[in-house]
């Protein structure tokens, strides 16, 4: 299917990548929904990719938080030692709790967090979530695609969750609205266990002639 990249499927085969080569990822973001969902074990695979993350000693960076999928993987990344920082606009800080340990970083407006997210991370995982969840998506592609970036971005489609996302990307190409050189800035995956591998293998690719088409 357009758009992913999957361990059972062979990844395209492009040119040298321009992007200069990236070190070892040390921060990650996550977006993610800030409501549990009704199927509970999209919950525990975003616990334990939380551990995961904290086990392989990269920092967390997300939305803040301890509701939905953002609070169960950074309450797993807290519980197990790692560095979980929260970027929350101060409006939304006042109604909410945060994991144990976690540095928070309070900012003006939703605009400021996403920049500094972007900032501070080396590589972005997307959870299933809502409709703010697929805005700071679609920011992340829109900018690799615009060759604004280099960092690699992970679907991890829990039970498939992304499924009907990447079918819409598949129609946007077929119509013509968008190219099919953004299925490069996306990788999925149905595992935890595999979102880290594949976001380092991500970052260590690289080019030298290929520039994502309008």
């Amino acid at each position: 299917m357009f758009g992913h990249s999957q361990e059972t499927e062979t990844s395209p085969v492009v040119e040298e990548i321009f992007y200069p080569a990236q070190q070892r990822i040390k921060t990650v973001c996550v977006f993610g929904g800030a409501r549990p969902g009704r199927d509970a074990s999209l919950v525990a695979a975003a616990d334990m990719l939380g551990e995961l993350i904290a086990a392989a000693g990269i920092r967390l960076v997300y939305g803040g938080g301890c509701d939905g999928l953002m609070g169960a993987v950074a309450t797993g990344a807290a519980r197990g030692g790692a560095h979980v920082i929260a970027i929350t606009p101060r409006f939304l800080l006042e109604t909410m709790s945060m994991p144990d340990g976690c540095q928070t970083i309070m900012v003006p407006d939703m605009s400021i967090r996403k920049q500094l997210m972007f900032d501070h991370a080396d590589a972005f995982i997307a959870l299933p979530g809502g409709i703010g969840t697929i805005e700071e998506l679609s920011e992340v592609l829109t900018h690799r695609k615009l060759a604004r970036h280099a960092k690699p971005i992970v679907l991890a489609s829990f039970g498939g969750f992304w499924t009907p996302w990447l079918a819409m990307l598949d129609h946007l190409a077929e119509q013509e609205f968008m190219s099919a050189d953004i299925s490069l800035a996306q990788l999925v995956t149905d595992c935890p266990r595999q979102v880290l591998p594949m976001l380092q293998r991500g970052a260590s690719f690289r080019t030298r002639d290929y520039m994502p088409a309008a």
